[in-house]
C-alpha cells in the first residue's frame, strides 16, 4: 500500500497546510494530508516504547508482531502508549476533542507512524468514544520502513528530541534506545546520534555507559534482556551516578567488586531512596572506610549469588519472590553501609579539629610580617584585638584538649531532642556563611550568603541548603538550595510561618542535601523582634 497514490478522498485527502521537515541536512515544506486512521499503524522501532516491547515479547513467548493483524497490533501498542504516560494522554485527548489536532504528524507511505504516536492513539480512542470516523492530519513520506532504515531513524530522533520535547523520553527508554542504534544494530554511529538529537556527545556517551551498566545488571540477576524490570525498578540514577565511581576505581578488580556490590543492593531494594544510597557509596569512596565496607559487601555479594544458584531467576515473578524470600541479605547489606558511615563520621568528626588548626596554621604563614610597621596606629589596634582573640581561642582549645573533653561528647550516641549535629565540613568546600546576621523584624525578609577560599585547594563552588527553626527544630519556612560561587554575593528571600512571630529567637540552618535531618555545617541564632503577634497564616 502507498497512501499517495490512493485517489478516493473519503481515506487521504491533500489539505491546504504544509510541516517544515529537516530530511538530508535539507530543510523544507512537505504538504499535510487527512489520512482515515484505518491506514495507519504504530512504530514498534519507537525508543519511546523499547521497554515495553521487550516486556510484551517476554510475556507473549516472543510472539512475532508479524503474526497479528493491523488492528491486534495497533491495540497493543496503543495500551503501551497510554501506559507509558497517562497524564499526557489524557491531556492530549481533551486538547483535541476541544480545539482538534494542531500539529502535523508524520508517517511513511506504507502508513507506519514516525512522529505522531499520541496524537494517534488519542484520536482512536475519541474513535472509539463517539463512533465517528477520524483522520489524522500528517506529513506522508515517500518512503517504507524498508527503504532507508538510518535515514527513518534519524528523523524519527530529530523531531522527538530536537522539535517536540514536550512529553519526555523514559530515561531508560532513551538510554537502551541509543544503545541498540549506536552499539547492538549499529544503525547510526555516535556523531550521527548526536546530529540528530542534538544532545552532546559527552552526555551520549554517559547515556551508553549507563545502558550498559543496566544491561549487566539484569543479566546478574538473570533477567537478561529483559528491560521492563529495569524501568519499573527505577534503576536509572543509580547506574548513571555509578558511572563516574567507576572511573575512580583504580584496578579491574576494584571495578567488578564495586560493580556487583551496587548490583546486589538495588536487587535487594536494599535503600528505598537508591538515590541517596549511591551518595552513600560516594562518601564511602571519599572516606578512609571504603576498604573494609567493600570486604564486607564482597563476602555478601558471594552469599547473595549462592542463592541465585540455588533459586535461579528468570523472570520478573521469581526474581520478586527471591528478593522476598531473602530479606535477611538486604538487612545485611543495609547494615553494612551504615556502620560504615557511621564510623566514617566518628573519623571525619575527630579528624576535624586538626584539620582546623592546620588551616589556620597555614593562613597565618601566609601573613606578610614586612608591611606591618606600615600599618596605622588603628589598623594596629585593629590587629592587636584579633590576634588577643585568637589567642584566647588557642588558649581555650589547649585547656579541653589537656582535660580530655572531647571524648565526653563522643559517648553521646544521639543528640538532645530538637537539638542538632553539627557536621564537618569537606576540606575541599570553600567557607560559606550569612551576612546579615542580625534581627528578623518582618515574616519576609532577605539575606545575603557568600563563599570564600580559606586554602588553595578548596572548590569555587559550593550548594547549601536554607531554612530557618525555632528551639524545638521545627521548620519556619520551607527548605531552599542555594548554589555560591567564590567573591559573588547570592541573595535569598525567605517567608517565616505566623508562628515565628511570637517567638524571641531562631535558626539558621545551613546544611547540605546528604545530611540526615538533625544534622547541619550552621545553626546561627537571630532574634525576633516584630512589632505585632500574627495570629493568622494567610
Amino acid at each position: 500500500m502507498n497512501l499517495l497514490t490512493i485517489q478516493d478522498e473519503l481515506i487521504v485527502s491533500k489539505t491546504s497546510l504544509s510541516r517544515k521537515l529537516t530530511i538530508g541536512g535539507v530543510t523544507k515544506p512537505y504538504p499535510v494530508y487527512r489520512v482515515r486512521l484505518d491506514q495507519l499503524f504504530y512504530n514498534d522501532q519507537n525508543d519511546r516504547i523499547a521497554t515495553w516491547i521487550t516486556q510484551y515479547k517476554n510475556d507473549t513467548g516472543n510472539v512475532s508482531f508479524s503474526e497479528l493483524s493491523r488492528e491486534e497490533y495497533n491495540k497493543i501498542i496503543e495500551r503501551f502508549i497510554i501506559d507509558s504516560n497517562p497524564g499526557a494522554i489524557e491531556k492530549t485527548k481533551n486538547n483535541i476533542a476541544l480545539v482538534n489536532q494542531r500539529e502535523p504528524g508524520v508517517v511513511l507511505a506504507d502508513g507506519r507512524i514516525i512522529d505522531g504516536n499520541r496524537r494517534f492513539t488519542c484520536l482512536r480512542l475519541l474513535q472509539e468514544e463517539d463512533k465517528l470516523v477520524r483522520y489524522l492530519e500528517t506529513v506522508i513520506l515517500d518512503a517504507s520502513t524498508q527503504a532507508d532504515q538510518k535515514q527513518i531513524k534519524m528523523l524519527e530522533l530529530a523531531i522527538q528530541h530536537g522539535e517536540e520535547q514536550r512529553v519526555d523520553y523514559n530515561l531508560i527508554d532513551m538510554a537502551i534506545g541509543a544503545y541498540h542504534d549506536i552499539v547492538e544494530t549499529n544503525l547510526l554511529t555516535i556523531d550521527e546520534y548526536v546530529a540528530s538529537t542534538n544532545i552532546p556527545i559527552g552526555e551520549v556517551r554517559k547515556k551508553l555507559e549507563t545502558a550498559q551498566l543496566i544491561i549487566e545488571f539484569l543479566e546478574f540477576m538473570g533477567v537478561s534482556k529483559q528491560y521492563h524490570i529495569a524501568r519499573e525498578m527505577q534503576v536509572y540514577s543509580v547506574f548513571f551516578e555509578l558511572v563516574p565511581l567507576l572511573r575512580r576505581c583504580e584496578t579491574e578488580e576494584g571495578k567488578q567488586a564495586l560493580k556487583r556490590s551496587v548490583f546486589s543492593n538495588t536487587m535487594m531494594c536494599t535503600f528505598a531512596d537508591q538515590r541517596k544510597y549511591i551518595r552513600n557509596v560516594k562518601a564511602m569512596m571519599d572516606s578512609g572506610m571504603f576498604p573494609s565496607y567493600m570486604k564486607k559487601q564482597s563476602q555478601i555479594v558471594e552469599e547473595l549469588e549462592e542463592k541465585k544458584k540455588e533459586q535461579p531467576i528468570t523472570n520478573q515473578r521469581e526474581l520478586e519472590a527471591f528478593v522476598k524470600e531473602n530479606e535477611e541479605i538486604a538487612e545485611d547489606l543495609q547494615i553494612s553501609m551504615d556502620r560504615s558511615l557511621m564510623q566514617s563520621k566518628k573519623e571525619q568528626t575527630k579528624s576535624r579539629p586538626a584539620q582546623i588548626v592546620s588551616k589556620s596554621v597555614s593562613m597565618l604563614m601566609d601573613v606578610d610580617t614586612r608591611i606591618l610597621d606600615k600599618l596605622s596606629d588603628g589598623e594596629k589596634e585593629k590587629l592587636q584585638a584579633q590576634l588577643h582573640k585568637l589567642t584566647d581561642a588557642v588558649a581555650l582549645i589547649q585547656s579541653e584538649v589537656s582535660a580530655e573533653t572531647i571524648g565526653q561528647a563522643e559517648k553521646q550516641e544521639e543528640p538532645a531532642p530538637g537539638r542538632m549535629w553539627i557536621a564537618p565540613c569537606p576540606v575541599d568546600d570553600p567557607i560559606v556563611y550569612c551576612e546579615d546576621v542580625k534581627p528578623i523584624t518582618n515574616l519576609n525578609f532577605a539575606l545575603s550568603f557568600s563563599a570564600i577560599q580559606a586554602a588553595p585547594q578548596q572548590k569555587a563552588k559550593a550548594t547549601r541548603l536554607v531554612y530557618f527553626t525555632n528551639e524545638a527544630g521545627e521548620e519556619l519556612c520551607p527548605l531552599q538550595e542555594i548554589s555560591l560561587v567564590v567573591a559573588e554575593k547570592t541573595r535569598v528571600n525567605f517567608s517565616l510561618n505566623a508562628s515565628a512571630s511570637s517567638l524571641g529567637k531562631c535558626y539558621l540552618v545551613i546544611k547540605s542535601a546528604e545530611h540526615a535531618h538533625n544534622e547541619a555545617y550552621q545553626l546561627l541564632e537571630m532574634a525576633i523582634k516584630i512589632a505585632f503577634t500574627v495570629e493568622f497564616d494567610f
